[in-house]
Formats: structure tokens, C-alpha cells, sequence
């Protein structure tokens, strides 16, 4: 059991260490108690189980290691997009592409419709009962787009594993 409690009891003394002004050895171990202590109450009473805050957790990391896969799937986006730009001759081949989500939820497909839409070179022009339509400025720009990194990421998240 001993193993499981140690995030809600970190999170508090870490908010106990900001309200003071300063780090004192009683400062840590009364703050110590007390985040255990309110811990234990909040597990209790308030009904937050191990497993729930372990839930929460997993998905708060995942959200933010979405975020950094985001920020490279847009610079990478970027760079393709100039090379395009900066090419001798302009040749592309702008298409709408026509998919059917994997993801449930209504929030994570409205994710992965931004997502898309953040990525240069990629516009969501319809989202409709899970059904996607992209434009992609050139055809090799919306490869595979149904079985993106976002749409992985985003399912992880929304299935919790």
C-alpha cells in the first residue's frame, strides 16, 4: 500500500514548501505530516482512490508528452512547408482527404482536428460524427494522416493505457 502513496502527498508538501518563505528542517517535517495526513483524509473522505490519482497522472504526463510531439510535428511541418516554398518550381498537388477516426470521444476527435489544423501544410475542413476531411497542400503532406502520431497519442490518452 506503502508504494502507492506518494504522489497526492508530494504535491502537498510541495505546496506547503511554497507557502513558506523559508526551508527549515521543522518547516520539512511538519509539512511532511501534514501532507500525509491530508492525503489519507482526501483518499478517505473526498473518495479518491489510488487507482483514480494514478489515472489522472498517467494522463497529465501523456497530455504533455503529447504537447512536445505536437511542437515537433509543427516544426517539422515547417521546415516541409519551406522547402516547398523555396523550391525552383512550385509542383503540388493539393487534395482532401477523407477519414474515419479510431478515437470515441468527442473532445479527443475535436484534439485531433486541431492538432491537424496547428500542422502547416494541413487544414481540418469537417469533423462529423468521427469522420474527418483534411485538405493537404500536397499529396505526400497528408500521407497517412489517418494513422498519424496524433492519432495514436490521442487514443492512448482517451483509452487510459
Amino acid at each position: 500500500m506503502w508504494e502507492e502513496v506518494r504522489q497526492l502527498p508530494v504535491l502537498f508538501f510541495l505546496f506547503w514548501l511554497m507557502l513558506n518563505a523559508r526551508v527549515t528542517m521543522e518547516i520539512i517535517v511538519v509539512g511532511i505530516v501534514i501532507s500525509v495526513l491530508i492525503s489519507v483524509l482526501s483518499y478517505r473522505f473526498i473518495g479518491i482512490s489510488f487507482s483514480t490519482e494514478r489515472k489522472v497522472w498517467f494522463k497529465i504526463f501523456s497530455v504533455i508528452g503529447y504537447l512536445f510531439v505536437l511542437l515537433f510535428e509543427v516544426i517539422k511541418a515547417n521546415v516541409q512547408m519551406i522547402k516547398l516554398v523555396l523550391a525552383p518550381v512550385i509542383d503540388i498537388k493539393p487534395q482532401i482527404i477523407y477519414f474515419d477516426s479510431p478515437l470515441r470521444s468527442e473532445i479527443a476527435q475535436v484534439a485531433l482536428a486541431n492538432s491537424i489544423t496547428l500542422t502547416p501544410g494541413t487544414i481540418t475542413v469537417k469533423l462529423e460524427d468521427g469522420k474527418f476531411g483534411v485538405h493537404a497542400i500536397d499529396a505526400p503532406v497528408g500521407e497517412n494522416i489517418e494513422d498519424s502520431v496524433f492519432v495514436h497519442r490521442i487514443k492512448k490518452i482517451e483509452g487510459g493505457h
